[in-house]
């Protein structure tokens, strides 16, 4: 297994090349008739997402689901093929029951009819690493059952990883290959461990898994989404009651337009609370979003490292893996390694620079416009994410060419990095 990961490495490193995958054609034709439905529902983004993996959000649906931390309910992972597995079992199970041949033989025929219907999800939902990655994980886990073996679910998890890193050229190097692992990786050894009470686990569950995800937050959004366990606490649940009507539709689409319509309309209705749910949260997530800044790869291997080494070790090591992890998290949010005084932007085509006064405040500049950038969310998400870059979490000046309009400043200062912030214009 070793070898597959260390094969897949030096592929995507000296063969780099992209991470998406070219559907059959037949698939493309029932995406856009599955796409056709679902544009006429009213959470047509959202529901677009979950059928067909199409993400063209709007600006304000796109930074509502990063600021909740709910952005993994559009990404078809393990929540998603878990449902759609368990529907198919139901339904295999059923046609299944009246044919006279031994469970065994059974077994196997169910096992490649779930092989043929996963490989149909996978292309149908957009052919993501995450969806591949679930989907691994629950065929290797039924083929072992067929044989009656029950190996540890850590193992198949790595068997799972193995397959989507020889499967998907540039996934090794991937940011949602490496998202989906940790979440997963996080999952299978705490679900077993927290409580028996749904509530309680879904909160759990998220905070942990939140947590985990300091690693990459800083090049995400900037921040630390320190309401997104009480927020997922009530939209999975409501997320959960249409996923099944999704899944009906994927699978209804080649046979009936009008059954796959109304599947998805029944999703869609399901669906509207967690879109006004994640819309009502966003501006409580946006002003207790912690700023946090970007920490060299050694500091993030240490985090990682211990935080697994705490989950899956006891005794002392337990102990001092806690500790090294709350002593690598300091760093997220303080500017300790963050050295250069000045640095150039990547995310406004070096058009603006940022200057470090002390340990985690400075200025930005934007030096190299005429006129001020477009003002929207994604220029929010953006100037935050640099400020992650640069070191800084509390921004005392930004300098525009032009003067912003209260209501610019208002957006700016619902954010804690910018709440003390002064703006000043060239003009």
């Amino acid at each position: 297994m070793f070898a597959v990961f260390l094969f897949s490495l030096v592929r995507d490193i000296y063969f780099p090349c992209s991470t998406k995958s070219d559907n059959p054609l037949f698939v493309e034709n029932l995406q856009s008739r599955l796409e056709k439905q679902a544009a006429t529902v009213e959470n047509h983004e959202f529901i677009s997402a979950l059928a067909i993996g199409k993400r063209d959000f709007s600006q304000k649906f796109r930074h509502d689901l990063a600021i909740t931390g709910t952005m993994h309910l559009v990404a078809i992972s393990a929540f998603h093929t878990g449902i759609m597995v368990l529907l198919l079992g139901i339904f295999f199970k059923t046609l299944l029951f009246f044919v006279p041949i031994r469970p065994y033989i059974k077994n196997i025929i169910m096992f490649f009819l779930k092989i043929a219907a996963s490989a149909y999800y996978f292309f149908i939902t957009g052919a993501s690493i995450p969806t591949l990655r679930s989907l691994a994980f629950i065929l290797f886990f039924d083929f072992f059952m067929i044989f009656g073996s029950f190996p540890h679910p850590v193992f198949i998890f790595f068997c799972s990883l193995a397959a989507v890193t020889l499967l998907i050229s540039g996934s090794s190097l991937s940011m949602s290959f490496l998202m989906s692992a940790l979440c997963v990786a996080t999952v299978l050894k705490i679900w077993r461990v927290i409580p028996k009470s749904l509530a309680i686990s879904l909160i759990c569950v998220s905070a942990t898994v939140n947590h985990i995800l300091l690693v990459v937050s800083p090049a995400l959004s900037g921040t630390f989404a320190v309401a997104a366990p009480f927020v997922n606490f009530f939209v999975i649940p409501v997320v959960s009651l249409s996923v099944p009507f999704v899944t009906l539709a994927q699978f209804l689409i080649p046979f009936s337009e009008t059954a796959a319509r109304f599947m998805l309309e029944t999703a869609d209705f399901l669906i509207t609370p967690a879109s006004f749910l994640i819309s009502y949260f966003a501006n409580l997530a946006e002003k207790t979003a912690v700023p946090i800044v970007q920490v060299p790869v050694f500091v993030k291997i240490i985090f990682a490292a211990s935080f697994f080494s705490a989950l899956y070790f006891r005794n002392k090591i337990k102990y001092l893996s806690i500790a090294a992890n709350v002593m690598a998290a300091i760093p997220f949010f303080f500017g300790i390694f963050s050295t250069d005084e000045i640095k150039r932007s990547d995310q406004f085509g070096g058009k603006a620079f940022c200057v470090k006064e002390s340990l985690s405040s400075g200025r930005i500049f934007f030096d190299k416009y005429s006129k001020n950038p477009t003002f929207n969310t994604y220029f929010l998400t953006n100037i935050e994410r640099f400020s992650a870059e640069c070191g800084i979490t509390e921004v005392r000046s930004v300098h525009f060419p032009g003067k912003l309009t209260e209501k610019q400043e208002s957006a700016l200062r619902k954010k804690i990095r910018f709440k003390n912030a002064k703006f000043y214009s060239r003009e």
